[in-house]
């Protein structure tokens, strides 16, 4: 007795003729499933049931089978054509896979990608079986725990991001974690930098709200602070270049409340008056060239010089 489904050339030649004198052959849909069932009724046993009614000319009860099986309800219709090549045709299929691994790669490594090429394959092969685009396997590359970091485009958009963050003062609030996340998220295509740069803008008119028009129509916090950089350069005898957002003295400028309670732009002369308050300011050459002159006035105006 032969096995359930196996047929000579003569009885499947028979069965192909009855099938076709029904007409269901010339759907083309129904003959596609004939040849899914041929390659894969051995994977699945709803399959092989509809084989079997198939076998039966129970052409709805195969119809019925089908829809039921796992491979049909777990595949989408991309997945269901890659398999049934791997299944009947290998070559077709390893030619298919080698081309989605080289074009993904080639779009993924200019994304910025870095892992391991063996992982990568790997991650390719079961992207390909189950039908993905090249954004799903991406989603899947990184929920794999795999990527060991980003180059390429998404570094120099990151490291363009972290310098714009720093011209608006607010890259103290960002930590790694925050930079790791948009990293991954620009890798994606889950954000853009127009809108981490707009995050970047609301965050530092929230830090500095005195200046909250200007900071959201893009002007930077680093444009906003040249004047009190230049003060605090001037009065305190430093280099411009060293004063960072992290300086008491600029911050407290930046932040400045005004005597209604409100934020405000602090005036630069006061501004200037306060930095001649600080002990720092009595250590400069301003200093002690003020307090020279005002000593020798004060001796002056006693006769005493």
């Amino acid at each position: 007795m032969a096995e359930p489904g196996v047929l000579t050339a003569a009885q499947l030649a028979a069965q192909n003729a009855a099938a076709e004198k029904s007409g269901v052959l010339s759907n083309p849909e129904f003959a596609e499933q004939i040849q899914m069932l041929l390659a894969l009724k051995g994977i699945d046993s709803k399959l092989e049931e509809a084989w079997q009614a198939y076998l039966a000319g129970r052409y709805d009860d195969m119809q019925a089978a089908i829809l039921a099986s796992n491979f049909y309800r777990n595949n989408n219709s991309v997945a269901r054509s890659r398999l049934q090549a791997k299944a009947s045709q290998p070559g077709a299929y390893a030619d298919g896979l080698n081309k989605y691994g080289l074009a993904t790669r080639k779009s993924l490594v200019a994304s910025g990608l870095k892992m391991d090429a063996k992982l990568f394959e790997g991650l390719a092969a079961k992207a390909y079986d189950s039908g993905m685009d090249e954004n799903q396997l991406k989603e899947l590359i990184v929920n794999s725990g795999l990527v060991t970091g980003y180059g390429g485009a998404v570094l120099g958009d990151t490291s363009a991001l972290k310098s714009y963050a720093n011209s608006f003062g607010v890259n103290k609030y960002l930590d790694d974690k925050y930079w790791a996340q948009k990293s991954q998220d620009l890798f994606l295509g889950r954000t853009t930098t127009e809108d981490i740069e707009d995050e970047v803008r609301n965050l530092a008119a929230s830090a500095f709200p005195g200046y909250s028009d200007q900071i959201k129509a893009g002007i930077s916090v680093d444009s906003l602070a040249s004047a009190y950089k230049g003060a605090i350069a001037s009065v305190l005898e430093k280099d411009a270049d060293s004063v960072t957002f992290e300086d008491p003295n600029l911050r407290a400028a930046l932040q400045y409340v005004g005597p209604d309670g409100k934020p405000a732009v602090k005036p630069l002369w006061q501004f200037e008056r306060e930095l001649r308050m600080t002990p720092e300011w009595e250590l400069t050459n301003n200093a002690r060239t003020t307090v020279d002159n005002l000593t020798y006035k004060a001796l002056s105006d006693m006769g005493l010089v």
